[in-house]
């Protein structure tokens, strides 16, 4: 289980929020708890500060059952009518407490949404269930008919301290070692953002500080995860393609995420099949950028890589799966060291061998391991370093390391 949903908050205490959110929360909880009408709550801020945990945190301890809508949701005004509209006007077959919530309402597409803004209004105005709706940008001109209708709360990102010392806490319980000084670069590298510190903290448990080089300060208006869930769910093509734009991710990095996580996201053999045909497309786009030095490929290495795989969906998708980082990156990093050494080994052989790095690595090395072997079945331990070190060049400190990576010293 993922940290970020091992330690998401159960109540609103559980928030790692400013007193001042928590009470308007909490208001806003007794209001619908005494079944009281009351304004729909817009929360808003950052992406991973919290929104939306908020609301799981309050329907689950209220005993609400949450009736959760998306981007992909919002497509046009029928789509509103047909899905959104009954959740809102009706009441329990038994009785039970409903909370109708709206994550990025911010994202509706103008294109698709022609109308959509007054079905949503007359909604809220017939609404029989209180509602919840959140957006990343407060000003954006596709949610200025709400601003008027409802009750707006801030979420802030999360300062550097109380980051430091959520984090901290969590790692203890987790029985890390990890070092302060690491746990204190993740929460400074997380620019306030809780869902990206634990994916973080998450991955560098598992696989070692050294992870923390691709690991980039958090600046984005889209974080990771959202757009994984907008390539893989919402088979649209303007969904996809816009959830890329304003990532601040590498499209390689990008790609290794979705390389990793189609399998487990797509059900069907031919969902899978499509996709991986088109990331295979979009990598070719990504080469080609790189070796022709013209990087006006990358965008056609972004929309085959989002929009294609998007579509490739035959609507057997898994909503439970849960996605993780990718291996990939995993075993670069836990192999970074090994592959330095060797990496510095062939360039010193280099001049002596005259070959390619590959080459070296691939036969050279094991054969100076065959000769180390060799000579110490009739030589000192000692006097064979030494004469192997001078021969080749390498340093015998070096040599003993690549020795240890064999099993030969």
């Amino acid at each position: 289980m993922l940290l970020s949903e091992k330690y998401s908050p159960k109540d609103i205490d559980g928030l790692l929020v400013r007193n001042d959110v928590k009470a308007k929360l909490r208001e806003f909880e007794d209001a619908i708890n005494k079944g009281h009408r009351v304004k729909p709550l817009l929360i808003y801020g950052p992406s991973g500060t919290g929104k939306s945990a908020a609301i799981h945190a309050m329907a689950s301890s209220n005993g609400y059952r949450l009736i959760e809508f998306n981007a992909s949701d919002y497509r046009d005004s029928e789509t509103l009518r047909k899905r959104i509209v009954p959740s809102t006007s009706s009441r329990s077959l038994f009785n039970e407490k409903i909370l109708i919530f709206f994550d990025e309402i911010d994202e509706m597409s103008s294109k698709y949404d022609s109308g959509a803004d007054k079905v949503i209004l007359s909604m809220i105005k017939g609404s029989r269930q209180p509602i919840v709706l959140i957006a990343n940008d407060y000003w954006s001109k596709k949610i200025a008919f709400l601003r008027n209708q409802t009750d707006k709360l801030e979420f802030k990102r999360i300062p550097l301290p109380d980051m430091f010392k959520f984090l901290s806490a969590i790692a203890a319980n987790e029985g890390s070692k990890l070092e302060q000084t690491t746990i204190k670069e993740i929460a400074s590298r997380s620019n306030g953002d809780i869902r990206g510190a634990l994916n973080d903290l998450d991955a560098i448990m598992h696989s070692g500080p050294e992870l923390m080089e691709y690991i980039g300060l958090r600046n984005r208006k889209v974080e990771v995860f959202k757009v994984l869930d907008k390539i893989f769910t919402s088979n649209s093509f303007d969904l996809a393609r816009g959830a890329t734009i304003n990532i601040d991710i590498e499209l390689d990095m990008l790609m290794n995420w979705i390389d990793q996580n189609i399998p487990a996201k797509y059900l069907s053999k031919k969902g899978i099949m499509d996709s991986y045909e088109q990331l295979s497309r979009a990598s070719m786009f990504l080469e080609k950028a790189s070796r022709d030095n013209y990087y006006g490929y990358l965008r056609y290495s972004s929309v085959i890589m989002s929009s294609g795989i998007s579509i490739s969906s035959d609507g057997m998708v898994s909503t439970m799966a849960v996605y993780t980082f990718p291996s990939k990156i995993t075993y670069l990093s836990r192999t970074k060291k090994n592959r330095d050494m060797l990496g510095t080994a062939a360039h010193t052989l280099s001049p002596l061998v005259h070959t390619s790095r590959k080459q070296i690595i691939n036969a050279y090395l094991p054969l100076l391991k065959r000769i180390v072997a060799y000579y110490k079945a009739g030589m000192p331990a000692d006097e064979v370093m030494d004469m192997v070190s001078r021969s080749s060049n390498i340093e015998k400190e070096d040599l003993e390391e690549l020795l240890n990576y064999y099993s030969l010293a």
